[in-house]
C-alpha cells in the first residue's frame, strides 16, 4: 500500500515532467519505494534484541527531539521518523552547479517544489554523470554527501541507520532541520529555505538540549560553539562571496577572468586561515585544504548567508522561536519574496527602537 501511493505520487510527476527528466524522476521515484517499502515499524526494531541498546536510546531521542520541535517551537507534525530504514554510505548525494565567470547557480525546475538549485542522487554514479555533463557545459561544480533529505511531509520520512552515528547535538540539529522544510517551504527560493532550517536547527537544538541535560552540559556546550562557528563561517562566505563579485563585474574579458579569478581563490583560502583560530570546532578545519569554485562558494552559503538576520529576528522576538516560525509562516502566506520581507521587517524593528530610547 505504501510503494503504490508512491508510484502515484510519481505518476503524478511525470505527467507534469518534460522527456529530460523523465529518467532522473523516475529513478529518485523507485530509490524512494524501495526505502518505504523496506523501512520497518520503529517498535519493530526496539523489540529486536538483535538491536543493541544503543540503536533504541537514538531512536527515543529523536521521537523525543521530534516532540519538542511540535509542541515547543510549533513544527508540523507528521509520521515521520516512525519507521526505521537499514542502508550503507550516504543517503543521497547532491550536484550544484554555478557559472564560472559570475555568482549565478545553475537551476532546474520541478513540479510542487518548484525552482531549486540543486539535484539529488540516491546512486554516486548518476551524480557523478550529472557533474560531469554541468562540467562539459562549462559550470563549477559541487557534489556532496548529504546526511539527510526530507520530502516536505508527503511521504513518511524514516530514520535511516546511519543517524545512530551520529552525536546527539548534531541529531537534534539535524531533525529540527529536516522538520522545518515540512512545516514551511518557499517554493522556488532554495537559500531561505536552508538558511531558515539552518538556524531554528542549531537555535532550537540548544534550546532542547538545554532542557534535557542542563545548560552547563557538554552536550550544550558543544551546540553552542557549533552555531558560533556557523556565523562565522557565515560572515566569511557572505565576504567571500562580495570579493568575487566585485572581480567579476570589472570590465575584462571571460578568459581574463577565468585566470585571474585563480588568484582571488588563493587570497580568499588565505583570509579564512586568519580566522581558523576563532572556530571553536572541528567543523570547518579541513576547508581551506580543498580547491575553491564558484559552485561550492554558493553551495555553503545557501546554508549560512543569512544566518546573523535570523539571529537578530530571535532577539527581536524575545528568544521565542515559535513566534520566529510563525512570523516565517507569515511571510509565506504574504506571498512576498522572504529576503525582501524579513530585511524590511528587521529594519522596522530596530527604527522603532531606537525612536523609542
Amino acid at each position: 500500500m505504501k510503494l503504490t501511493a508512491n508510484f502515484v505520487l510519481l505518476a503524478c510527476f511525470l505527467s507534469l515532467l518534460g522527456c529530460s527528466n523523465l529518467y532522473y524522476i523516475a529513478n529518485l521515484g523507485w530509490h524512494q519505494g524501495d526505502i518505504t517499502f523496506h523501512s520497518v515499524p520503529v517498535k519493530k526494531v526496539l523489540d529486536d534484541p538483535k538491536q543493541g541498546p544503543d540503536v533504541g536510546e537514538k531512536i527515543r531521542f529523536i521521537q523525543e527531539v521530534k516532540r519538542y520541535g511540535e509542541e515547543r517551537i510549533g513544527l508540523r507534525k507528521t509520521s515521520c521518523y516512525s519507521t526505521f530504514y537499514e542502508h550503507q554510505g550516504p543517503i543521497l548525494y547532491v550536484v550544484t552547479a554555478c557559472e564560472k565567470d559570475r555568482l549565478e547557480a545553475y537551476h532546474w525546475n520541478f513540479p510542487v517544489i518548484g525552482t531549486v538549485t540543486y539535484k539529488g542522487f540516491f546512486s554516486k554514479r548518476d551524480a557523478l554523470r550529472e557533474q560531469r555533463e554541468l562540467e562539459k557545459k562549462g559550470y563549477d561544480t559541487y557534489l556532496r554527501p548529504a546526511g539527510a533529505y526530507s520530502t516536505l511531509g508527503y511521504l513518511r520520512d524514516p530514520i535511516f541507520s546511519s543517524f545512530m552515528k551520529w552525536d546527539v547535538g548534531s541529531l537534534a540539529n539535524l531533525i529540527l532541520h529536516e522538520m522545518t522544510h515540512s512545516t514551511c517551504y518557499f517554493k522556488g527560493n532554495t537559500d531561505f529555505n536552508e538558511q531558515m532550517a539552518t538556524f531554528i536547527g542549531n537555535q532550537g537544538s540548544i534550546l532542547f538540549l538545554s532542557e534535557k541535560y542542563g545548560l552547563g552540559s557538554p552536550e550544550v556546550l558543544q551546540a553552542i560553539q557549533s552555531q558560533h562557528d556557523d556565523l562565522l563561517f557565515s560572515r566569511w562566505v557572505d565576504q567571500a562571496c562580495e570579493q568575487l563579485s566585485e572581480f567579476y563585474e570589472r570590465k575584462i574579458s571571460k578568459e581574463e577572468k577565468l585566470e585571474r579569478r585563480k588568484e582571488v581563490f588563493r587570497s580568499l583560502q588565505e583570509k579564512f586561515k586568519t580566522i581558523k583560530p576563532l572556530f571553536q570546532t572541528d567543523t570547518y578545519e579541513t576547508f581551506d585544504e580543498k580547491p575553491l569554485n564558484n559552485a561550492i562558494l554558493l553551495g555553503h552559503r545557501q546554508y549560512y548567508q543569512s544566518l546573523e538576520m535570523f539571529e537578530t529576528t530571535y532577539q527581536i522576538l524575545g528568544q521565542d522561536l515559535k513566534k520566529v516560525l510563525a512570523l516565517m509562516e507569515g511571510i509565506h502566506t504574504s506571498g512576498k519574496e522572504p529576503f525582501v520581507y524579513l530585511d524590511h521587517w528587521v529594519k522596522a524593528r530596530r527604527n522603532m527602537a531606537s525612536f523609542l530610547e
